[in-house]
């Protein structure tokens, strides 16, 4: 981007500095900045400075008062570094307290009295932990693919509070992540992180899903189902090599093979099916589904 000089006083130059860098920073008049001659080049940064904390505070009622999850991870992906939350009870306080230590990645509930409840950044990880923990989000949904394809082959379906744990704790590592892409800069490059990181959400929750279906409507899945399974581990595989690869072939096979299962085998199946069997048959689908569509940023990335 390009800047024009002012003349300011006799031998001074001023430049203004954008304004959605100044306001990814959280800088506000009178605050202080990094100069660094690099070369030819002169670099700016707020690096190193010590930033105001972000912070808000909410009055719960009776309109947004259900809303307690939304309005955490909100202002939380948001950079927001602490949550006040007034005109609450004991029940709302330990809803708080719930989500937190659920959703919210560093963070925990450092004060409450019988109104407030405070939630504040305590122990975030470094922006350096963003791959780090984007490769912990990749892992968790074969690990999640590992234990409901077994339990499914065992027709063990008894471990969905397991699965909910671990469903929790992927949703944590994806709002940190996008914690870090709001804070840091919305370029193109991080608005596809974003986009990527809402799939790889909805990848891991259709998992959960199935698994609680199955699990409640006691259904033993048949062998059509098992394989279908198993294929859509294979099927993340080509989703995650195309990412970490940066190679477009493994994105023209994830293209290709949606003949063969969302719109192949998967509706053969529950064309064939009723009840029970079929609903199984469309979650089973509809993973099939967010990882071939789910592979566009990835797209996007490459060009």
């Amino acid at each position: 981007m390009r800047r024009k000089l002012v003349k300011q006083g006799a031998a001074t130059m001023m430049i203004s500095l954008p304004s959605k860098w100044i306001k990814q920073n959280n800088l506000d008049k009178g605050d202080e900045i990094e100069l660094e001659e690099l070369g030819g080049n002169l670099l700016i940064s707020s690096e190193n400075i010590n930033k105001k904390e972000k912070e808000i505070s909410i009055g719960l009622n009776e309109k947004n008062k259900e809303d307690i999850k939304n309005i955490l991870t909100h202002f939380y992906r948001r950079g927001f570094d602490k949550i006040i939350f007034n005109k609450i009870n004991q029940e709302t306080a330990e809803k708080i307290r719930t989500f937190t230590n659920n959703l919210l990645l560093g963070f925990e509930v450092t004060e409450r009295d019988s109104s407030k409840c405070i939630v504040e950044n305590i122990s975030e990880p470094s922006d350096e932990k963003y791959e780090v923990i984007l490769k912990k989000v990749f892992s968790i949904i074969s690990e999640t693919q590992d234990l409901v394809i077994n339990d499914f082959e065992n027709h063990s379906i008894n471990n969905l509070a397991e699965i909910e744990e671990i469903k929790n704790q992927h949703d944590k590592f994806v709002f940190f992540c996008k914690r870090l892409l709001f804070k840091n800069k919305a370029e193109k490059e991080n608005i596809l992180e974003w986009e990527l990181l809402t799939f790889l959400m909805h990848i891991e929750h259709s998992y959960y899903y199935l698994y609680k279906y199955v699990h409640e409507k006691k259904i033993k899945p048949n062998k059509e189902a098992l394989s279908l399974l198993r294929e859509s581990k294979d099927y993340f595989k080509l989703f995650s090599e195309a990412y970490y690869t940066g190679k477009i072939e493994f994105i023209h096979q994830i293209d290709k093979l949606k003949f063969k299962y969302q719109f192949g085998n998967c509706l053969n199946y529950i064309e064939k099916s009723s009840g029970k069997e079929g609903v199984l048959f469309c979650y089973i689908r509809e993973i099939f589904r967010l990882i071939q569509i789910g592979a566009s940023p990835i797209l996007s990335k490459m060009f």
